[in-house]
């Protein structure tokens, strides 16, 4: 910007020039003080207003003598998106790489705009615009800052989560010239007004910043950050599964939901993030959080705008972390496990933008199941019902609760020893898996939880805040009378649990989970537990095979009964099932029919080199004048 060439002091009166250059059209020319209209100059192209004021004293006013210059101060208010990506940025805190595209200008600024002065739309497009990018962007770093620190995920996430969040944010295109102008007409749209209801008369400013943020959130969610570190997790190779990000946002374990009250703190006080009218609980308060299903599809529709060619799911770390979970031999399955993994190499360990494909986490569990039945023989045997009559032999005590450890398993133990050891270890492994949050553990959690997480940022009045404390003196005052009947309480209202059949379920995202048989401690029989629970889940229980010279791999198929089809299984089969699909949070349906995906795969490929060897076996097998070629 330049200030009177010259060199001469400008009349206060009007005789003054000023040079100014537009920072959104880059057009220039020049003003004098009569052109400020309450010190506020303005593009005489686009009409944006120019940071630029100017005040006038009245020489009438000061004792000295001499003449009395206009005093301009000029202020720098950095332009909607960089125009030097690669310029280094201002000394600040330090950022992961590639968070420092968006890191504006820090000069002190001694005016603020005047109240009640927002200029034209295009102006306040730039102030929600800017403060909401930065925004999220703050808050991405924080979320990556907590995955290292609080998670143990390596810091090379930082920086692969930068690169993503500056492709993601150019091809959202928030920042085209008209952005504004779409924006606003997509609200016409939707509202059945015409096309200049809103933009040249600029009647309601309300409605106008609504609009862009609406048009904001839809090109860029709130959500997206935690898409944005789900993806830089898989494409660093590390074991974090969609499900590990939607409970820790869900459980405020990675921030999120109350995020919105550091915003304020983590940008700072500058006079561009002031001018923008709106607050950062309408900004950045989610609404929800998605899902562990809609967070894969959301993360594979990121790389696929911003085309990032992105690897299979890191198999060997992810099946590893889900057998330490189970409690079962790594050494003797996960070996065998890679091998399948590398012959099938299924489409569905590579993530989708498609909401409807199954998770690739899923992918994963039903090629240990495979890889167990392979090992162990699995195949309806009727194991799991000796196990359950044994049981009730015994008088209803749990057999081989304490020995999930293997250590009496190997090569010189019997098939069906090793059958009963690997059932045993899942069934008590299973009781283990943890999918509730922690916040429904027990009320006084769950209202902490509330405060701290839900209701956070809202202030009450006096006489609420009264009330609130007699509730709190109420049930602290019936806990201390009855801690255990509080207690009980407690578990039986928030976990909501339903009784039927004997058998307690809990819905969950489409799960039921339910008490394990061999830790029941009912009279009821465990086979009949099974059974109800398979009953439930849509499958039809099969009765043990008959004993056969040779028990090849048992492949199962829908049947159809009382005029449906329905899955069918034996007692053996389900119990790897029901353990997996818990683990990956899922249906047990939804991993049967991956497993039976996985399995018709394997017996295509079986099938096409049997063929092969066939066919080089019969070229083999004939004379060596038949395939020598007839000459004429």
């Amino acid at each position: 910007m330049d200030l009177n060439p010259d060199g001469a002091s400008p009349d206060p009166y009007g005789g003054g020039v000023l040079h100014l250059v537009c920072e959104y059209c880059s057009s220039a020319d020049d003003y004098s003080a009569d052109d400020a209209e309450e010190g506020m100059f303005t593009c005489r192209r686009c009409f944006a207003v120019h940071a630029t004021q100017a005040t006038a004293a009245d020489a009438h006013d000061f004792l000295a003598t001499g003449s009395i210059s206009v005093r301009r101060v000029a202020t720098h208010t950095p332009a909607p998106y960089p125009r030097t990506p690669h310029a280094p940025a201002p000394a600040r805190a330090p950022a992961p790489a590639g968070f420092d595209d968006f890191l504006e200008p820090s000069e002190p600024r001694d005016f603020a705009p005047r109240v009640g002065a927002w200029g034209q739309p295009e102006d306040l497009a730039a102030r929600v615009r800017w403060r909401y990018v930065r925004g999220l962007q703050v808050i991405l770093q924080r979320q990556l800052e907590v995955l290292v620190e609080r998670h143990r995920v390596g810091a090379l996430v930082c920086g692969v989560a930068g690169n993503i969040w500056v492709r993601w944010v150019a091809a959202s295109k928030v920042f085209d010239d008209m952005w504004a102008r779409q924006a606003l007409a997509d609200h016409d749209k939707r509202s059945g007004g015409g096309d200049d209801s809103i933009f040249p008369q600029q009647k309601d400013r309300r409605r106008v910043e609504f609009a862009f943020l609406r048009s904001l959130r839809a090109l860029l969610p709130i959500y997206s950050t935690l898409a944005v570190c789900f993806l830089a997790c898989h494409v660093a190779r590390e074991a974090i599964l969609p499900s590990d990000i939607y409970r820790w946002a869900m459980e405020s374990k990675i921030p999120y939901l109350a995020v919105f009250t550091e915003v304020d703190r983590l940008l700072g006080s500058s006079l561009y993030q002031q001018r923008c009218p709106l607050d950062a609980r309408q900004l950045f308060r989610p609404v929800q959080v998605i899902g562990a299903w809609q967070l894969e599809a959301a993360a594979g529709s990121i790389a696929q705008r911003i085309g990032l060619r992105l690897p299979s799911v890191n198999f060997y770390a992810i099946a590893q972390c889900c057998l330490k979970d189970l409690a079962l031999p790594v050494d003797k399955i996960l070996p065998h496990a890679c091998r399948i993994y590398e012959w099938a190499m299924p489409a569905e360990l590579w993530l989708s933008s498609n909401p409807a494909r199954v998770p690739t986490r899923v992918c994963v569990m039903a090629i240990l199941v495979v890889t167990l039945r392979v090992l162990y023989n699995i195949n309806g045997q009727g194991i799991w019902e000796k196990i359950c009559e044994e049981r009730r032999n015994a008088g209803g005590s749990a057999p081989d609760e304490n020995s999930s450890t293997f250590r009496i398993l190997d090569d010189s133990n019997s098939e069906e020893f090793g059958m009963r050891e690997l059932l045993c270890a899942i069934a008590a492994a299973y009781d283990k898996i943890n999918v509730v949050h922690d916040y429904s553990s027990d009320l006084r959690s769950y209202l902490k939880y509330c405060k701290e997480v839900i209701f956070t940022g809202l202030t009450c009045s006096t006489e609420e805040e009264h009330l609130i404390e007699i509730f709190r003196d109420m049930f602290k005052a019936t806990e201390d009378d009855n801690p255990k009947d509080h207690v009980k309480s407690q578990s039986q209202g928030v976990e909501e649990m339903t009784i039927t059949d004997g058998v307690k379920k809990r819905s969950r995202d489409g799960t039921f989970i339910e008490a394990s048989c061999i830790s029941s401690s009912s009279d009821d029989d465990a086979m009949q537990i099974i059974k109800s629970e398979m009953q439930d889940h849509g499958f039809h229980y099969m009765p043990p095979r008959k004993p056969r010279k040779s028990d090849g791999y048992l492949r199962y198929r829908r049947r159809r009964l009382s005029g449906g089809f329905v899955y069918v299984a034996h007692a053996d089969y389900y119990m790897l099932l029901r353990a997996f699909a818990k683990l990956a949070e899922v249906n047990v349906c939804i991993m049967h029919i991956s497993v039976l995906n996985l399995e018709k795969r394997l017996a295509c490929i079986e099938d096409r080199i049997e063929r092969s060897l066939n066919t080089l076996q019969n070229l083999s097998s004939q004379p060596k004048d038949e395939l020598r070629p007839v000459s004429d």
